[in-house]
């Protein structure tokens, strides 16, 4: 039997009548299929394709390359494989990431490091600013009765002439007082300067606006009691003084108002002159003079206690006063002795001295020795007074903001 050939081949069934469909039918379709075949490989000659893994009809089918090779080109160039240079790519876009995120997160570290070390340093000097505060606690525990003190001194009506019970001025009491807080003053200061240098250190460190105010506020509050304590001691030293003078010009002035009544009832005695009275004169007019003579000492001694002081005019009527009433005296003397020349001579002196001294009255006017005392201690104390209570007023203002700042306010 002849060889077939490969495009034509005969699908003859056994047993087969050899009817012409049948014959036809498979005639026709070996030519299709020739037909299509052959169209086949003209399409890819003309293309010039090549197909990856089947180089030949009767070649091995070719291995998929490894990760590492390279296809070669029609143009002898390589190119890495499709699925390498996607991985490749993935990796590039990966590892800038990883590595910005590993950055953001070391930042978000070390700022939230420093952000709690910040914290924590703030909290210390807040620590630190409320300590100062306690310090300014225990200071008040001194200025508080020290201020009842300063006050208590220029109350207008302390000083005055008509001042009695529990309003008459009392020198051993306002000694008293102030032995008690004295002693304490100066500790109270090394404080307070202390807490000016603390608070004023710390203060550019810190970072909240209410805490800068809070401690602005401790330096003007501790200052405050510093030059409260400065004019507060100027007043009492002052007050002392004035005390002490205003007492003696008191004593002074009551005996010379005592000596008065005296000489009046010597004049009275007089009217009737018997032996009797006379020596009845005598004895008033010895009281008159020792009341004199004790006023006298008492003005001397509130000028000498009280420097500035002058109580001139009152020392010149006490003079006056005094040589009366030793006039008086002579010439109940001369009474006794009947020397009439010596009486009148001493009388007439006795009138002359009594005059001068109601012209010199004329002249104290209303005011006694006390007022002087107390005109000349509001005067002097007028600027501490004043520095004392605006210093007062600017404690005061600056504790109401620390209570409110530490939240005791009421």
């Amino acid at each position: 039997m002849a060889a077939k050939k490969p495009h034509h081949p005969m699908h003859i069934k056994s047993r087969t009548q050899g009817s012409s469909n049948e014959i036809s039918f498979s005639v026709l379709d070996a030519a299709r299929e020739a037909r299509d075949a052959e169209e086949r490989e003209r399409r890819d000659a003309a293309a010039g394709k090549v197909s990856l893994f089947t180089l030949g009809k009767r070649g091995k089918p070719r291995s998929t390359p490894a990760k590492s090779q390279s296809i070669v080109l029609s143009g002898g160039a390589s190119a890495p494989s499709s699925g390498t240079s996607t991985v490749e790519r993935g990796l590039r876009g990966i590892v800038p990431a990883v590595v910005v995120i590993c950055v953001l997160l070391a930042l978000a570290l070390v700022a939230g490091q420093a952000l709690l070390s910040m914290k924590e340093r703030q909290t210390s000097l807040r620590d630190t600013l409320n300590a100062q505060f306690d310090i300014l606690n225990q200071c008040d525990e001194i200025l508080i009765p020290f201020d009842k003190l300063v006050m208590e001194q220029y109350d207008p009506k302390r000083l005055v002439a008509s001042a009695t019970g529990d309003r008459a001025p009392s020198s051993s009491a306002l000694v008293e007082g102030y032995r008690a807080v004295v002693a304490d003053i100066a500790p109270a200061r090394t404080q307070l300067e202390e807490v000016i240098a603390a608070v004023e250190a710390l203060q550019p460190s810190l970072s909240d606006n209410t805490d800068k105010e809070a401690a602005a506020q401790a330096v003007t509050a501790a200052r405050s009691r510093l030059n409260m304590l400065d004019a507060g001691v100027s007043i009492i030293e002052e007050s002392l003084m004035a005390t002490e003078a205003f007492l003696d010009a008191r004593a002074g002035w009551k005996a010379v108002i005592d000596a008065d009544a005296a000489a009046r009832e010597a004049t009275a005695l007089m009217e009737e002159m018997t032996e009797q009275n006379v020596r009845g004169s005598q004895a008033k007019s010895e009281e008159a003079l020792s009341l004199l003579e004790q006023a006298q000492g008492n003005f001397a001694q509130a000028e000498a206690v009280y420097p500035g002081l002058a109580l001139e005019s009152f020392n010149e009527y006490v003079a006056r006063r005094l040589a009366s009433q030793q006039a008086a005296l002579a010439a109940d003397a001369a009474y006794l002795a009947r020397n009439k020349e010596e009486l009148a001579a001493e009388n007439d002196r006795y009138n002359a001295l009594e005059a001068e001294a109601a012209d010199l009255a004329q002249n104290l006017g209303e005011d006694d020795p006390e007022r002087l005392v107390a005109n000349r201690f509001y005067a002097a104390i007028e600027s501490d007074k004043a520095a004392y209570e605006a210093e007062r007023l600017k404690a005061g203002n600056a504790d109401a903001f620390l209570r409110e700042y530490l939240g005791t306010s009421a």
